[in-house]
C-alpha cells in the first residue's frame, strides 16, 4: 500500500523538478506507453532504399538470361555456343539515387556452378565514380575459361558492390529516413500509418504537454523501439552504407510540436497529463532527427527535417530541407547511466539556425 501512494508522489516530484531546473535528458515518459492495436505490416517488397540500384538489365544475344535479385544482386544463366570463342553479355545499369557519390569496388560471385566459364566486367573499374542523382552502365560478359567447350552452361549469382565514403553516411541514412517519413505521415506505408504514430506519441510529453516524442533510442519503451521497426524497417535502422561488412546503426526520435506559431497549421491532438486531465494541442509540425554516429562524444551530427499540413490541406509536405547540424548527447532518462541519447532542444544546423527559426523562415516564403 506504501508503494502505491509513493509512485504518483514520485511522478509529481519528478514534474517539479524538470519545471523548476530544466530536463536533464531529450525526453522522459511519465505513462507507461498505450499497447499497440493496428501494427504496420513488415512486407518490404515494395520499399526501395534511396540508395544505388539497378534500373535497367539488357541481354546481348540469346541463351541467356539476367534477373534482378535484390539492389545490387543478380541472378544470371548462360549457355555458350559451341565455339571457344563464343560469349554471352549484359548491360546493367544502375542509379545512384543519392545526394553523394558512389564508387564501384568489385563484382563479387556469390554462387556459380561452372568453373569453366568465366566472366569479365567492363565499362567501369575499381574506384570509379557514380556522382550523386546519375545512371552508370557497365557490361558483364561470359566466356569459356579456355579450349574447352563441353561444359556450356552456367548458373550464377552475383552482386555489384559499391561504396561510399565514411564521411557521407550520414546524409544517405538521413535523406532515407526523410522518404520514408513522408511516406508514414501520408499513409503511404499502410492506410493508418499516420493514426499509429500519432496513437503512439501520444502522452509522451515532458514538462508540456504541447511537446511529445517518440525513438529508438537505447533504453526507450520496448512498444515505441517496435513501432519504429514496423515503420521503418530493420533492414533500414541497420544499414551497411560504406561497405566494410559492418551495419551501421540508425538513431531517430520523431518529435511533435508547434515550431510556425500559428495554430491553423500541422495537426491536432489530445494529451493527457499525469492526474488524466485533458487538453487540446493545436498546430504542430512533426519533425525527424536522424544520427548513424555512436554516442561517444558530447556532441553528435543529427540531421533534421520538419513536415507540416497546409490550412486546408490532407498531405503532409517538407518545409525545411534535410539539414546537418549537432545537438548534444545526454542520458535517455532522468538518473544515472551512459549518454545514450540526444537532446533535440539542442540541435542547431551547421549555419546556427534552430529548427523552429528554420520552420518559420519557410512558412513566410509560402506565404
Amino acid at each position: 500500500m506504501m508503494r502505491q501512494r509513493l509512485l504518483p508522489i514520485l511522478a509529481l516530484f519528478m514534474l517539479f523538478a524538470l519545471t523548476v531546473t530544466g530536463s536533464f535528458a531529450a525526453w522522459v515518459y511519465f505513462l507507461a506507453p498505450e499497447p499497440i492495436t493496428n501494427p504496420i505490416p513488415t512486407d518490404l517488397a515494395d520499399f526501395t532504399y534511396g540508395m544505388i540500384y539497378i534500373t535497367k538489365i539488357t541481354p546481348s544475344g540469346s541463351s541467356a538470361t539476367m534477373t534482378k535479385t535484390g539492389e545490387t544482386t543478380v541472378n544470371t544463366s548462360v549457355t555458350l555456343g559451341s565455339n571457344a570463342s563464343s560469349t554471352r553479355s549484359f548491360d546493367v545499369t544502375f542509379y545512384n539515387s543519392t545526394d553523394v557519390s558512389y564508387y564501384y569496388d568489385e563484382t563479387e560471385t556469390l554462387s556459380q556452378n561452372n568453373a569453366n566459364i568465366v566472366y569479365t566486367v567492363s565499362g567501369i573499374s575499381q574506384k570509379d565514380e557514380v556522382p550523386a542523382k546519375s545512371y552508370k552502365t557497365l557490361t558483364v560478359t561470359f566466356s569459356y575459361k579456355g579450349s574447352n567447350t563441353a561444359s556450356s552452361s552456367l548458373s550464377a549469382s552475383l552482386n555489384f558492390k559499391f561504396v561510399v565514403d565514411k564521411g557521407s553516411i550520414g546524409v544517405i541514412v538521413a535523406q532515407t529516413a526523410v522518404t520514408r517519413f513522408a511516406d508514414i505521415l501520408n499513409n503511404r506505408v499502410s492506410d493508418d500509418s499516420y493514426e499509429t504514430l500519432k496513437t503512439a506519441m501520444n502522452n509522451r510529453g515532458r514538462n508540456s504537454s504541447s511537446v511529445s516524442y517518440i525513438g529508438n533510442v537505447a533504453g526507450a519503451y520496448d512498444d515505441d523501439s517496435e513501432l519504429i521497426r514496423e515503420l521503418f524497417t530493420d533492414q533500414f535502422l541497420t544499414m551497411d552504407l560504406d561497405g566494410d561488412g559492418d551495419a551501421e546503426p540508425i538513431t531517430l526520435m520523431i518529435k511533435r510540436e508547434n515550431l510556425d506559431g500559428n495554430d491553423q497549421t500541422g495537426d491536432n491532438y489530445t494529451y493527457k497529463n499525469l492526474i488524466g486531465m485533458s487538453s487540446n494541442v493545436f498546430g504542430v509540425e512533426m519533425t525527424i532527427y536522424i544520427t548513424s554516429e555512436g554516442f561517444s562524444t558530447s556532441k553528435l551530427t543529427v540531421y533534421a527535417a520538419s513536415f507540416t499540413k497546409l490550412p486546408g490541406a490532407d498531405e503532409w509536405i517538407q518545409v525545411t530541407p534535410l539539414t546537418k547540424g549537432t545537438a548534444t548527447a545526454n542520458r535517455y532518462t532522468i538518473g544515472f547511466g551512459s549518454n545514450n541519447s540526444f537532446n533535440t532542444d539542442t540541435w542547431k544546423s551547421d549555419s546556427n539556425k534552430t529548427i523552429d527559426s528554420m520552420v518559420q523562415e519557410a512558412m513566410k516564403a509560402l506565404n
